[in-house]
């Protein structure tokens, strides 16, 4: 199903399993935050949601009340077997570049404007790759708070992430750094125009590391 947002004219592409059939629901625009409304009591089956969503921007929530916010659920309605990226960074340009490699990578991209942001994220979505700028959100490099959350996740759900700690301390792909702070690759934001090549390689190396357990795990019934 397709829902228009009626104030930016942004498309959101939305599984028809994923809205409660039957009847009203609201979400937030995650381009402009506009709240969108769609009413499914009148057209439980057809195709005529968008026209709803479109004319009734503002008119109600779900019937239970709760206000579904798309900003903080970007990948709700995101097939299962797609790949999700958090980019945690403050340079525009940055943000930009990693966008663009990311979404020929067939990424679908998330970015946190604060560690308190990221978080939020971060309890609705396990992402399989995260961005972090050792600076982020002008923390000291060595007392990251979002870093340390990630480094004392449980190793069931750590070893599915693949992070990338950007960096102007340390050079790319410096493995004792990377052991040291907990990630799986270094970036130095200077290289940051071959970060293509870098992730490529880093998330191959990546996998191999994980093969043979992931195999194991799954001849097991542990995955």
């Amino acid at each position: 199903m397709e829902i228009i947002c009626n104030n930016c004219n942004s498309k959101l592409s939305v599984a028809d399993d994923k809205l409660p059939q039957g009847k009203s629901a609201s979400i937030r625009c995650p381009k402009c935050k506009n709240k969108i409304s769609i009413d499914l009591r009148s057209h439980p089956e057809d195709g005529n949601a968008a026209a709803e969503a479109a004319v009734q921007p503002n008119a109600f929530n779900f019937d239970e009340g709760d206000d579904y916010d798309a900003s903080e659920k970007p990948f709700d309605f995101l097939e299962e077997e797609g790949n999700t990226a958090l980019i945690c960074e403050n340079d525009p340009e940055i943000i930009k570049q990693i966008n663009i490699v990311l979404g020929i990578m067939d990424y679908s991209v998330a970015t946190a404007e604060s560690i308190r942001d990221a978080l939020k994220k971060m309890k609705y979505h396990t992402y399989d790759m995260m961005l972090i700028n050792e600076s982020f959100d002008g923390c000291d490099p060595d007392a990251n708070g979002l870093l340390v959350y990630v480094e004392r996740l449980s190793m069931a759900v750590r070893r599915n992430v693949f992070v990338g700690l950007l960096t102007q301390r340390y050079p790319t792909m410096d493995n004792m750094a990377a052991f040291l702070k907990s990630v799986n690759i270094t970036i130095n934001v200077k290289d940051i125009g071959s970060i293509d090549r870098i992730l490529s390689r880093g998330i191959n190396e990546h996998e191999l590391f994980y093969a043979t357990f992931k195999d194991s795990a799954k001849k097991m019934g542990m995955a």
